[in-house]
């Protein structure tokens, strides 16, 4: 609901299951100064489970259902969008959900409110046709969007092209965390591998991530099946929900290693369970930009992941990149080369970041206010802040 006195911002995602974007939003909530500022939601559908609109309610935010976007029902999907905002006058509406988002954006546009598109991924999901029908839909987005906002330069050109280049209203905007919460401790690691039933004699691997095709969940398995062979006493943990996880656990019983991998479903404490990891393992075939390795470096924790991967990710010496194209062995032989001795030194590489939450919500807000201003001047010293 609009709250009077206050920058009222609409945030448009999929769902309330946990993942990038939702945990980008949840930092935000957490550290945005809410006397200046109200954020609503709109949405198409409530996660099953262990969604975020629990917390996000305690912060005052209403949701709203919006239909899901299948082409077809293109006329009802606008009329639907077009009753909502004639009815629902935001400050700004802000896309998460870019697929269709030159639609409702320029809804948006046409009854005077403010627009940010703000692209997560370097990619689209779902098969070929799918895919090319996100990127159709996606191409008018940068048309009806005031601001231009991506998590790095691959998500930026993925939803703009070249053009965010010279836009001056493109803004690289950082996945940002709570450094504080994952400086490495002792007490938290042998706490969650107490609870999980890991010894500390035990090499635990791991994982944390929505169990979708992108992920890439399968060939993350057969790394697992390979480190096996070089360290018998190993295990790994995977961290997430989805609709492929059924599928996974057939192939890890398949393969005879029902009882070396550990399911855990969605977790609110990503930070602790990577405390209690030995090595970070991220095959995903594509990613805007990974907020868990992000996560991960933050605790120390040595990462093992796809080199097409964007670059600005890497903060420190424990990212190590391997291609999908090398066999599975290569990468199971690289997990197990990984170690690092102190582990707490690296919190502070992302606590003195553009990465730390408490830094980057000041340039969010900032932002926010001088767009409803009209426009604020881009700073031309720096592609992150105003």
């Amino acid at each position: 609901m609009i709250q009077k006195g206050k920058i009222n911002i609409l945030m448009v995602m999929a769902n309330t299951r946990m993942g990038g974007v939702q945990a980008f939003v949840l930092n935000v909530l957490r550290n945005i100064d809410m006397n200046k500022f109200h954020i609503d939601f709109a949405i198409n559908f409530y996660a099953e489970s262990d969604g975020i609109e629990d917390e996000c309610i305690k912060y005052g935010c209403d949701f709203y259902i919006l239909p899901y976007f299948k082409i077809y029902n293109y006329i009802s999907y606008t009329k639907a969008w077009d009753r909502f905002l004639s009815t629902h006058k935001y400050d700004i509406v802000y896309a998460h959900a870019t697929n269709s988002a030159s639609i409702f954006l320029g809804i948006a546009k046409k009854y005077g409110m403010k627009t940010i598109a703000h692209s997560h991924s370097a990619g689209y999901r779902g098969n070929k046709i799918e895919q090319l029908a996100k990127s159709f839909f996606a191409q008018g987005v940068g048309k009806v969007a005031d601001y231009w906002f991506a998590c790095s330069d691959k998500a930026a050109d993925r939803l703009y092209g070249e053009a965010y280049k010279k836009y001056p209203h493109y803004y690289d905007i950082p996945n940002a965390i709570d450094a504080e919460k994952y400086k490495f401790e002792v007490a938290i690691r042998e706490r969650i591998r107490k609870n999980i039933g890991v010894n500390e004699g035990t090499f635990l691997c791991g994982h944390l991530g929505t169990f979708s095709a992108v992920k890439n969940h399968k060939f993350l398995i057969e790394v697992f099946a390979e480190i096996l062979k070089i360290r018998p006493n190993a295990k790994l943990i995977c961290c997430g929900a989805g609709a492929l996880m059924p599928t996974i656990k057939q192939q890890v019983e398949g393969l005879g290693m029902k009882d070396k991998v550990i399911f855990t479903g969605v977790v609110t404490n990503a930070n602790e369970y990577m405390m209690a990891m030995d090595c970070f393992i991220f095959p995903s075939i594509f990613e805007g930009f990974p907020v868990s390795v992000l996560e991960a470096q933050a605790t120390g924790l040595p990462v093992v992941m796809n080199d097409i991967i964007t670059k600005e990710v890497d903060l420190s010496d424990l990212i190590h990149r391997v291609s999908l194209e090398q066999p599975a062995a290569i990468w199971a032989r690289i997990v197990d080369e990984a170690h690092v001795k102190d582990r707490s030194k690296y919190y502070s590489v992302v606590a003195k970041s553009c990465y730390n939450i408490k830094t980057a919500v000041k340039n969010f807000e900032l932002l926010y206010s001088n767009l409803v201003k009209k426009y604020g001047k881009k700073n031309r010293n720096s592609s992150r802040y105003l």
